[in-house]
């Protein structure tokens, strides 16, 4: 999983940053201290929800000045990587996390002096102190010491002068193991702070360019996904590795320029509902069939998506309904590549690798 990840990061990037230079597209560096609270999304997690994370969070971005950028969402934007040190308070338990993701930034207000951005981002987590059976009983958050954040921030940008600006931005925060690893109750987690942000070569200056008035469209996405997660073994079984996949279709509109909707039916094939159902000496169905009604929050290339899913068809599930967050990148007019998270409620259920296509 977390090869697969680190692979969607890397080919994102390179796709983003292409053919930059630095004249048009300016570095800008970021020092980001940062404090925050835990929320008890579970009953599971409530005794290692008092502590207070706080972290140092390290950037390296671009800022998208080209006019191929403009075009792409009517708006300018920052793309980068991040480095993320969060320490949870609790080094018994709970221990810090250290993590590496790619982000996409929208500037949703431009003034001279001030900005104000949304950030959508996704990367992989190395946890220092996680679920042990014996030792470590307690830590109900994690359980695999390689795991992935997805997270989605507000920025706002004080200039103070042509080489520094001051930035405070509230944070919130996933982390798991997206089902591949039991227990896996994940971890959200805001955080706030204020930053630095440093431009070796002097404030960006925006050209100014003239808004496409908008025209709503219709889009038809096919999405293929996969990843596999293990059950854990007991007296009778051994720990097992199966195979989650399936394949999702959708047709939506766009309603703005930022914003669309879309409805959609999902196929799931759940090699670890299988593996438990033969355990059981059972003999149900493990496929499964939903309905989807979406969300999408679309920046030029990027789409971040939820949906709410009600199962169709499915002899073993938790609930009635489901949630699935993707966020996608557009590589070419038709391929798209990223990931997605599917949870039932206050808990993940698996997170997948994904491709598509978009007609």
């Amino acid at each position: 999983m977390i090869r697969a990840i680190f692979v969607i990061l890397i080919i994102t990037c390179g796709f983003t940053l292409k053919g930059q230079d630095e004249q048009k597209n300016p570095i800008a560096l970021a020092f980001k201290p940062q404090y925050g609270f835990i929320i008890p999304h579970s009953n599971k997690v409530d005794h290692l929800t008092y502590t207070n994370p706080y972290g140092i969070e390290l950037e390296y971005a671009w800022n998208m000045l080209k006019e191929r950028n403009w075009r792409q969402c009517n708006c300018y934007s920052k793309t980068g990587l991040s480095f993320l040190y969060v320490n949870y308070d609790n080094p018994d338990i709970v221990g810090s996390s250290y993590n590496i993701s790619a982000f996409a930034e929208p500037y949703l207000i431009r003034k001279s002096w001030f900005l104000f951005s949304t950030r959508m981002g996704v990367g992989i987590s190395l946890l220092d102190n996680i679920y042990d059976e014996n030792t470590n009983p307690e830590n109900t958050f994690f359980s695999a010491t390689l795991s992935y954040i997805i997270y989605i921030d507000l920025n706002v940008y004080f200039r103070l002068n042509e080489q520094y600006t001051l930035m405070s931005y509230a944070k919130y925060n996933h982390i798991s193991n997206g089902g591949v690893k039991q227990p896996n109750y994940g971890m959200n987690f805001p955080m706030f702070g204020l930053g630095l942000v440093y431009y070796p070569k002097g404030k960006p200056e925006f050209p100014e360019q003239i808004k496409e008035g908008f025209k709503p469209k219709m889009f038809y996405n096919l999405y293929a996904f996969g990843m596999f997660k293990k059950v854990e073994g007991d007296i009778n079984y051994t720990e097992k590795t199966t195979y989650v996949y399936g394949l999702y279709g959708l047709v939506g509109r766009t309603i703005s320029v930022t914003n669309g909707f879309s409805i959609g039916v999902e196929y799931l094939n759940d090699g670890a509902v299988k593996e438990e159902i033969r355990r059981a000496g059972q003999e149900q169905n493990h496929n499964k069939f939903s309905g989807l009604i979406g969300h999408h929050l679309l920046f030029g290339k990027f789409d971040f998506s939820q949906y709410w899913g009600t199962y169709i068809y499915a002899s073993s599930k938790p609930s009635a309904f489901y949630q699935r967050y993707t966020l996608t990148y557009k590589f070419t007019d038709q391929i798209l590549g990223g990931v997605t998270l599917k949870a039932h409620g206050d808990a993940a259920d698996s997170f997948h690798v994904l491709l598509g296509l978009t007609f």
